[in-house]
C-alpha cells in the first residue's frame, strides 16, 4: 500500500504527542508499505531518519504571521486561530502535485489543524486523524483554563472550532481518535460521523526498566512544558499537593522532567526541593530515578503517553482521573488513581514509605503496558485505511 502522511510538523525526532504517533506508525509500516510524507518544516526534510522511513519527503516553510496580526485578524475570521495558523496556499498546491506525480493508495491526514486540506488531496480516500477533539478542548478551557486570557480565548474560539470540526470532518471518508470519550464527543456534535477509536502505543522496548536506579523520595512528572494542560497539572502539584507531602516527607523532590519549561516552571526552583531538567537528550535516566512518577492531569483529552511510558518502564503511578482517561489501567491494581491535592499527596506519600507495595505496581504497570505495542496499532490504522479505500471506491 502507498500511503501518503500530512504532518504539521516532520514526526522526527518525535518529541510531542502528535509526532510520536505518527514516527511510530512510519516505523511499523515501512517493512512492508511505501510511504510518503508532505509537511511543514523549515528546511528540506533529507534527514537520515526521514529518509529511512519515508520514500519521499515535500516540505513546505510554515505560515508565519505576526501575533499581533494573527490575534487582529481572529475577530474576523471564520476559522480558529490554532487551523488558521498552518492554512496555506503553498500546502494546498504541494498536496495536489504530490498527488498527481504519486501513486497514493490513501491519504493520512494527521491532527485537526490538518483536515482542512482534506479538499486538496481529494478524491483520494482519505484518513482524518484529529486525536482528540480540539472543540472539547476550548470546552474545558472555558473554566480550566491557566489565565484569564487563556479562559477569554477559549470562549471566543469554542464556536468556531465547533463548527469546524462538524463540518470538516464529515468530507474525510474515515476519522479516527484515542479515547471514547473524544469518539462520543465528535458524534454529539455530528451523529452521522462514523469515528474509530484506534488508542495509542508505547515502545516497551525503549521504555524499559532500569534497576537500582532509584532515589528515596523522588517524585517526578514527564511533559513538554510549553504544552499547557502539562504546564498547568506540574504548577498545581507543585503549588497545592507537594507541601502536603512535605508535611509527612521533608526531604521529597519534585523533578519536572520536559522540553521548554516556561518561566513560571522554572521560578518553582526556587525551592531547591523542586527540580526542572529543561530539554534533555533522553528522557528515561531522569524518569528511572524516580520512586514515584505522577500524571496530575487537570484536563481529559487524548491518552497521556507519559503515563503508557512511565508504565512500561515499572514505574510506581499516581495519576487523576483525568490522566487515567482513554486507557484500561485499574486504580490499585496497575497504579493508583487520586482526585484532589490531599488524595494525590496522600497516595505518593504511601508509596515512598512502602517499598514492597511500590514494586508490586510496578511490576503490574510493566506487565500492563507490555501488549500495548506500536506495531498493533499500525495493524488498526492497516484496517481502516483498507476501509477507506473500499468505501471510496463504492462511491
Amino acid at each position: 500500500m502507498n500511503i501518503l502522511f500530512v504532518t504539521p510538523a516532520p514526526p522526527f525526532p518525535p518529541n510531542d504527542g502528535a509526532r510520536l504517533i505518527v514516527a511510530n506508525l512510519a516505523r511499523a509500516l515501512a517493512r512492508e508499505h511505501t510511504l510518503f510524507l508532505v509537511t511543514f518544516a523549515e528546511r528540506d526534510g533529507t534527514a537520515a531518519e526521514m529518509r529511512e522511513w519515508f520514500a519521499e519527503t515535500r516540505t513546505v516553510l510554515p505560515p508565519n504571521p505576526s501575533k499581533a496580526g494573527k490575534w487582529l485578524s481572529s475577530f474576523t475570521d471564520p476559522l480558529p486561530v490554532w487551523v488558521r495558523g498552518v492554512d496555506s496556499d503553498r500546502m494546498r498546491g504541494t498536496l495536489r502535485k504530490a498527488i498527481q506525480a504519486l501513486e497514493i493508495d490513501v491519504v493520512h491526514l494527521d491532527t485537526a489543524k490538518m483536515a482542512q486540506y482534506t479538499d486538496a488531496v481529494a478524491p483520494l480516500p482519505t484518513v482524518l486523524a484529529p486525536h482528540d477533539s480540539l472543540t472539547l478542548v476550548l470546552e474545558q478551557w472555558q473554566t480550566t483554563g491557566p489565565t484569564l486570557r487563556d479562559r477569554a480565548y477559549a470562549r471566543y474560539q469554542v464556536e468556531k472550532m465547533r463548527r469546524y470540526e462538524t463540518t470538516q470532518y464529515l468530507k474525510g471518508t474515515r476519522v479516527c481518535v484515542v479515547t471514547t470519550q473524544e469518539q462520543q464527543f465528535l458524534q454529539s456534535l455530528a451523529p452521522t460521523l462514523a469515528v474509530r477509536v484506534i488508542p495509542n502505543g508505547v515502545d516497551t522496548d525503549y521504555f524499559a526498566p532500569i534497576n537500582n536506579a532509584e532515589k528515596p523520595a523522588h517524585i517526578g512528572f514527564l511533559g513538554v512544558m510549553d504544552y499547557i494542560p502539562n504546564r498547568r497539572a506540574a504548577l498545581y502539584f507543585a503549588r497545592a499537593v507537594m507541601p502536603r507531602v512535605w508535611q509527612a516527607v521533608p526531604k521529597a523532590v519534585f523533578t519536572i522532567i520536559g522540553r521548554n519549561p516556561t518561566r513560571d516552571i522554572l521560578a518553582l526552583t526556587d525551592d531547591t526541593r523542586i527540580r526542572v531538567t529543561g530539554t534533555v537528550q533522553d528522557v528515561r535516566p531522569y524518569v528511572a530515578e524516580q520512586q514515584v512518577m505522577v500524571v496530575p492531569m487537570r484536563e481529559a483529552g487524548g491518552i497521556k503517553n507519559k503515563l503508557l511510558e512511565a508504565m512500561a518502564m515499572g514505574k510506581a503511578v499516581v495519576t487523576t482521573p483525568e490522566g487515567l482517561e482513554g486507557t484500561d489501567a485499574r486504580h490499585d491494581q496497575e497504579l493508583l488513581v487520586a482526585a484532589g491535592a490531599d488524595a494525590l499527596a496522600d497516595a505518593c506519600r504511601r508509596l515512598i514509605r512502602d517499598d514492597s507495595r511500590r514494586a508490586e505496581l510496578g511490576v503490574r504497570a510493566r506487565a500492563w503496558a507490555w501488549p500495548h505495542s506500536w506495531q498493533e496499532v499500525a495493524s488498526q490504522y492497516l484496517a481502516l485505511y483498507r476501509e477507506a479505500i473500499h468505501a471510496a471506491a463504492g462511491r
